[in-house]
């Protein structure tokens, strides 16, 4: 469903100054001014400064894009929201909140883009079970804003984002549909390292109170009885992307990985492997081959349903940062699967330009990335 009425979805009360309407082709030179006036040309996803790019994904059926107006000057667009959709696994991406610099602090806007997403929701009912985004930390406002039309902290991305030329570490929110938990497996398999993880997340939401919870102890493959081959092929994609895949010569596994150069993040990770021992040698090798590359946050996923997997993970050092609940789709028992987060990062985290909600905070302690009071 492509989205582009013009109707306004909010009218402003007498007092107020915004309006929010949906996004249209026409508004598509604007949207490009707000990324460039909010981030003064420091933004590193290129996509979302290029109006072909933009004008694709505001009509393709993928997107909802929402444009907040002055209404005191002529309907100037102020700000813009959007969100994307993954309709495989029924769950939406929401790409940020912005208003440009000259109309920040007015109020209003938050409101507006609270109803946005209820719209958002609405128009995609029956397509999409959650919404998640990342949310800056650089202030509490963001997260403030989230958490006040529904969305909740499940992890936190040390060092991920690059926002003016600086390390930021944004955290991972997400609202659920209550029709999510009817598809969700509720076999949990976890091994020791990720219970307070997985606990800090469960009292968040009550429908994970009746999980079927296992934690495993398990051992991480010794290193591999004789060195492996891995092949490495770079796909080189526009705006910036390279698509890395290793390969095992011997069995044909492989995991594949994109690189933005812009800020030397790596992530969209997607592992092809039957045997958790040939995953632990060949993210050993994507470690040391992209940390070589200058590459400063990589990020991969395990499902909370194979143990052995994320003991892979944590034996070639990556740290767990999220547990997201019911996130992706399971083709072979059509049930929506656990995923636990896993990351590594150069940069340390700048703790005096990072603030957390009271929720945020409890899940950044748990997680250790947080000073204990």
């Amino acid at each position: 469903m492509a989205i582009t009425k013009n109707a306004a979805i909010a009218a402003p009360p007498a007092q107020d100054w915004a309006m929010l309407r949906h996004a249209q082709p026409g508004d598509v030179a604007a949207i490009q001014n707000i990324y460039q006036e909010v981030y003064r040309g420091t933004y590193t996803y290129q996509e979302y400064t290029d109006a072909l790019y933009l004008s694709k994904d505001m009509t393709g059926g993928h997107s909802g894009w929402y444009v907040v107006e002055d209404a005191t000057r002529e309907k100037e667009i102020a700000g813009c929201v959007s969100a994307t959709i993954d309709g495989v696994h029924g769950r939406a991406y929401s790409r940020g909140m912005m208003v440009r610099p000259g109309w920040q602090g007015r109020g209003g806007a938050s409101r507006l883009f609270g109803e946005a997403f209820q719209d958002f929701l609405k128009c995609n009912a029956g397509k999409v079970r959650m919404v998640w985004s990342e949310t800056r930390s650089d202030g509490v406002k963001p997260q403030a804003v989230c958490e006040t039309i529904g969305l909740q902290p499940i992890g936190i991305l040390p060092s991920k984002d690059v926002f003016f030329n600086r390390r930021e570490t944004p955290v991972l929110m997400a609202v659920y549909a209550s029709s999510a938990w009817a598809t969700r497996d509720t076999k949990v398999r976890i091994v020791p390292e990720l219970v307070p993880l997985y606990e800090q997340v469960k009292s968040m939401h009550r429908p994970m109170r009746k999980d079927d919870v296992q934690v495993i102890e398990t051992t991480a493959p010794s290193k591999a009885r004789c060195k492996a081959i891995v092949d490495i092929e770079p796909y080189e994609k526009k705006y910036g992307y390279t698509t890395y895949v290793f390969t095992c010569d011997k069995t044909g596994e492989s995991i594949s990985i994109n690189v933005n150069r812009q800020c030397m993040n790596a992530e969209g990770m997607e592992i092809h492997c039957t045997k958790a021992a040939t995953a632990q040698v060949l993210l050993a090798f994507l470690l040391g081959y992209l940390q070589a590359k200058g590459v400063q946050y990589i990020e991969g996923h395990a499902p909370g349903t194979k143990p052995a997997l994320q003991e892979a993970f944590l034996a070639v050092g990556m740290k767990p940062c999220a547990y997201l609940p019911a996130w992706e789709l399971e083709a072979q028992s059509g049930l929506h699967v656990d995923h636990v987060v896993f990351a590594w990062h150069k940069q340390p985290i700048d703790l005096t330009a990072t603030s957390f909600t009271p929720k945020s905070e409890a899940l950044a302690r748990v997680l250790g990335i947080w000073p204990i009071m």
